[in-house]
């Protein structure tokens, strides 16, 4: 009877080892995978920001392109008319239905020509991206200090040891990526 108590007690013992062994280790998968995660979410909004900053560039850089063309058509037009206000009548006529149809086409193909509210969406979009990108690489670092916490305290340790789990390092910065992304935009 004592022998089967005993041996009992030993299978227990074992299976609760085994358990605790298992979570234990399963607990370091999680925080090594949260931390790969957490990388790879930087990686994500620096990809964003390497995509979305030339393409919305391009955009704003054809809203001035238009509306310089529309300033340079407009003052050549009232040239015009001021001219033909010294000469007759029916030209000056012409060149004010001349105006009125050039302003309305190329109001009607370019109804958003307002380039400083383009720059003002740029200077927020890349406010934003800024923004989510500081806050992936605070959360990688994170998850990076309880990893790195939890495979060093006891018993994880142990584990950790066993499976060669080793310690990560934060995140570090180069000259490039502590630099602020400047954008010069000219027509």
């Amino acid at each position: 009877m004592e022998n089967i108590l005993v041996n009992g007690l030993f299978i227990i013992s074992g299976l609760f080892l085994f358990i605790w062994f298992v979570m234990i280790y399963n607990k370091i998968v999680n925080y090594e995978q949260s931390s790969k995660s957490a990388y790879s979410s930087i990686g994500v909004e620096l990809k964003k920001r390497s995509d979305l900053i030339p393409e919305v560039i391009n955009s704003i850089k054809g809203f001035v392109k238009h509306e310089d063309q529309l300033f340079k058509h407009l003052t050549k037009l009232r040239s015009d008319i001021n001219a033909a206000k010294k000469g007759n009548k029916q030209s000056l006529l012409n060149l004010d239905r001349e105006f009125f149809k050039s302003v309305f086409a190329i109001t009607e193909a370019y109804p958003n020509i307002r380039s400083s509210e383009a720059f003002l969406k740029l200077q927020d979009i890349l406010e934003r991206t800024e923004v989510n990108i500081s806050a992936s690489r605070h959360i990688y670092n994170s998850n990076i200090d309880y990893y790195n916490s939890y495979i060093q305290s006891f018993p994880a340790v142990i584990i950790a040891g066993l499976f060669d789990f080793k310690e990560k390092s934060y995140l570090e910065f180069d000259e490039n990526t502590t630099e602020r992304v400047s954008c010069a935009i000219s027509i």
